[in-house]
């Protein structure tokens, strides 16, 4: 496998969602579309790829990439589209929809200071990064397996910033003890080059840029993952938090304690 051809991935973090503004946890069972932020950040990856070469745009099966990976196909209405589950977002158990201050700023101690990569989120149904990964990566193999095959040679994959994460840390690294070298920014592309070869996964890879927002203005990038979130701070203390309505929507409420 020495000899095979090299293949771009392009791994891209979804757009904004209300749920990211407003600094809420949002894995795999939470499924909001964008926010206009996250459509104009969407845009700028459309424009991005505009005149570049894209043989095949993959999302997971989240409305959130779904709708960021349109912007780019806009551009190339010929080239095919794939959803894969196996890209959604690690499923964050009873921290979903939760305020980040209620449990998710302490499991990501533990995975990404700790090293506790089999450490599950807490509730039915909350993985592990380890889990994740095991779900991940052989779609990440199988995608370069058919790129490889159909002599596809820009790949664009759509997907979430833990997952991204995950994939990154274990196709460069062989580890996901370096995940927190890889946090991802809102609509953020990380170009990272491959091949097939004998080894964990079937896959060599090599870093290009991580983690890239050079393709949208200022103005466009997402704040709420700094220190700062974008909501103030009586609403941070109140324990912001998103749950299904009656007609299955997410609905924003304010908690003086976190949902049971």
């Amino acid at each position: 496998m020495g000899d095979s051809p090299l293949v771009t991935l392009y791994f891209i973090r979804h757009g904004e969602t209300e749920v990211n503004r407003h600094n809420c946890v949002q894995g795999k069972r939470i499924d909001p579309p964008l926010n206009d932020r996250g459509k104009r950040q969407a845009e700028c990856v459309g424009n991005r790829f505009q005149t570049d070469s894209v043989d095949w745009i993959v999302t997971s099966a989240a409305r959130r990439t779904i709708e960021t990976g349109s912007a780019i196909s806009a551009h190339h209405p010929d080239i095919p589209v794939d959803r894969f589950s196996e890209l959604n977002e690690l499923e964050f158990g009873d921290l979903e929809g939760r305020h980040v201050t209620a449990g998710y700023n302490d499991l990501v101690v533990k995975w990404d200071e700790q090293h506790q990569t089999d450490l599950s989120a807490p509730g039915s149904g909350g993985e592990s990064p380890a889990a994740c990964a095991k779900r991940a990566m052989p779609c990440i193999q199988h995608i370069v397996q058919t790129a490889t095959d159909q002599g596809l040679k820009h790949v664009c994959i759509v997907a979430h910033s833990r997952l991204i994460q995950i994939v990154l840390a274990t196709m460069l690294d062989g580890t996901l003890q370096t995940m927190k070298a890889y946090k991802q920014k809102k609509a953020a592309i990380n170009t990272i080059n491959v091949r097939l070869a004998d080894g964990p996964w079937g896959i060599v890879a090599t870093a290009g840029k991580i983690n890239s927002t050079a393709h949208m203005p200022d103005s466009v990038v997402s704040r709420v993952s700094s220190a700062k979130a974008m909501v103030s701070q009586s609403k941070r203390d109140a324990l912001t938090c998103f749950e299904l309505d009656s007609n299955g929507v997410l609905a924003l409420r304010y908690l003086n304690t976190p949902p049971q």
